[in-house]
């Protein structure tokens, strides 16, 4: 009854805004997230960012505790970082964007009554990722949909039916997709101090879904703790127990650390999950951190 009556009653009041004209090129600008240097149209980033991650509110899998009516998913994140073709993800993004089209304008109403985004769950939004975009040589956060310019860019994407991005790579089965390069993110070198900014809270895991989590095996908080909670230590996640220990100084190849970091590791999903797999010199930086003895310093 609520998903239907609110559109219903917004129609007959005569509330609902109009969507405007479409600037296709505004619509197609590409901002990036900050952490996993993904990218996404600016309009797309702000869904993620707002609407529901995946997880939350109206992602695809959305937590009870926010009453969001069944079905009522905006789930438009990425299909895959990779080449890789899941269709059962590339299905989820054209859901999320065909549902998206549908409740254009009372998404945008429900901007401009404030009620959406939510303003008192912070927590729950701190877990979505924070998205960039270039300006005059820098890179500037994508404006929040609860500011005027913010708005616009909303307003905008939505009147040219919603473009997104599927994947930062072309398809592997060379199916064509709508790919944007990702944002080149620093080398990782093979010291703690780099895998610890670089790799562990530059790549998204320590994202509150992820290794921000408390229920995601090792915590990333500061640098000091999340080292203790990896080297010498067996992994706490029911999907690896048992299968390991996470760093093991001077042996790269018994540190399962490494091991997730590569295609296809004996338990669980490759790392990181949330943002782009790491190249080979980027896991050979890591391979030989923990190569020279897995130094703190």
């Amino acid at each position: 009854m609520r998903r239907l009556a609110l559109p219903l009653v917004l129609a007959l009041l005569g509330c609902e805004p109009t969507l405007g004209d479409c600037d296709q090129a505004a619509a197609i600008r590409v901002a990036y997230d900050e952490a996993s240097g993904l990218p996404a149209y600016e309009g797309q980033a702000q869904m993620i960012a707002s609407c529901g991650y995946g997880s939350f509110c109206h992602g695809a899998e959305p937590t009870d505790a926010f009453g969001v009516p069944e079905g009522l998913t905006f789930d438009v994140q990425l299909a895959s970082s990779s080449a890789e073709v899941r269709e059962d993800q590339v299905a989820r993004l054209r859901r999320g964007r065909f549902r998206t089209v549908q409740e254009a304008r009372l998404i945008l109403h429900s901007v401009d009554l404030g009620t959406m985004p939510p303003r008192d769950d912070s927590d729950v939004l701190a877990g979505a990722p924070r998205y960039v975009r270039p300006e005059s040589g820098d890179f500037v956060p994508v404006p929040a949909v609860d500011t005027d310019e913010g708005r616009e860019v909303l307003r905008n994407w939505l009147a040219c039916d919603a473009p997104v991005v599927e994947r930062p790579v072309p398809r592997s089965d060379g199916v064509a997709a709508v790919v944007v390069p990702p944002l080149d993110l620093p080398p990782i070198e093979p010291t703690w101090t780099s895998i610890f900014e670089d790799l562990l809270r530059r790549r998204g895991c320590g994202s509150a879904r992820c290794h921000g989590g408390t229920e995601s095996g090792f915590r990333v908080t500061d640098a000091a703790a999340t080292y203790d909670a990896l080297v010498g230590r067996a992994p706490s996640s029911e999907e690896c127990a048992g299968s390991g220990t996470l760093v093991v100084a001077s042996d790269p190849d018994a540190s399962l650390l490494l091991e997730k970091l590569l295609p296809s590791p004996t338990c669980g999903d490759r790392m990181p999950l949330s943002g782009l797999p790491l190249n080979e010199t980027d896991v050979a930086a890591v391979r030989q951190w923990i190569a020279d003895g897995a130094p703190m310093n």
